[in-house]
């Protein structure tokens, strides 16, 4: 029995650091997730594909760890990085950075969409899926955090 909890985030923010020097953190597709908390590894598998491994969450007794792989794609001249999943894991992600310049700045447009399966029953949905979008959140939140540190740093 599983729990498949669906998560979809958009976020948009902006930086006064250059379109092409923010483009180049996210583009790469290891220095933009050295950026994201909790994770525990991400592993090259080549064409572009990573798996992205995450610490552990939960409870003592209630814990599970996030794996999935994504396929990334980008675009030099638009400035858009994308990612689509790859059936492998317990989560299913696709999503987008676009950038544009803008009054002077570069702003930043996030998305992220998919749903990640828990091993738990299904009766546990109700507790877990709060428990799950919070953490979700935390993390997404972490990362924007750390992301806008490394762009004011370099404007």
């Amino acid at each position: 029995m599983s729990v498949i909890i669906p998560i979809s985030v958009l976020r948009d923010f902006t930086t006064t650091a250059s379109i092409s020097s923010v483009y180049q953190v996210l583009a790469d597709v290891p220095q933009s997730v050295g950026h994201f908390p909790q994770v525990e590894r991400l592993v090259a598998l080549g064409d572009d594909k990573y798996r992205w491994e995450m610490e552990r969450m939960g409870t003592q007794k209630y814990y599970f760890q996030v794996r999935y792989v994504t396929r990334y794609t980008r675009n030099d001249t638009e400035k858009w990085i994308r990612w689509t999943p790859v059936a492998e894991g317990n989560g299913s992600f696709s999503g987008c950075w676009d950038l544009r310049e803008q009054d002077g700045k570069t702003h930043l447009h996030f998305e992220n969409t998919g749903h990640l399966e828990i091993p738990l029953p299904r009766l546990a949905k109700r507790l877990i899926k709060p428990f799950v979008e919070r953490q979700f959140d935390a993390l997404l939140d972490g990362y924007i955090a750390s992301l806008q540190r490394t762009f004011s740093a370099m404007a």
